[in-house]
């Protein structure tokens, strides 16, 4: 019972990994190929000013749910596989 829920824990946090990999590099991405428009500043500023009431808040809360769904994604995934080739 340990064996299996160890390697389905590593395939959950694979999945975390990955998450967070892509989340890193889609980033990089895009800070490096961002290209100011100044014409359109004035816009992007007014929007910021008037129409955002609160922003965005990240809380450590959701971070911590987002990696448990991933973790549990993960988990389900690899059952899913383990029980589909013992029917094959």
């Amino acid at each position: 019972m340990k064996k299996p829920f160890f390697r389905a824990l590593v395939v959950g946090l694979i999945f975390v990994f990955v998450f967070y990999a892509f989340q890193i590099i889609q980033g990089m991405y895009l800070t490096m190929n961002y290209v100011p428009n100044i014409v359109e500043t004035y816009e992007s500023v007014d929007y910021l000013q008037h129409n955002v009431t609160f922003g965005y808040i990240s809380s450590p809360m959701w971070r911590t749910i987002e990696i448990l769904g991933l973790m549990l994604l993960g988990i389900i995934v690899f059952y899913t596989g383990k029980v589909l080739r013992r029917k094959v």
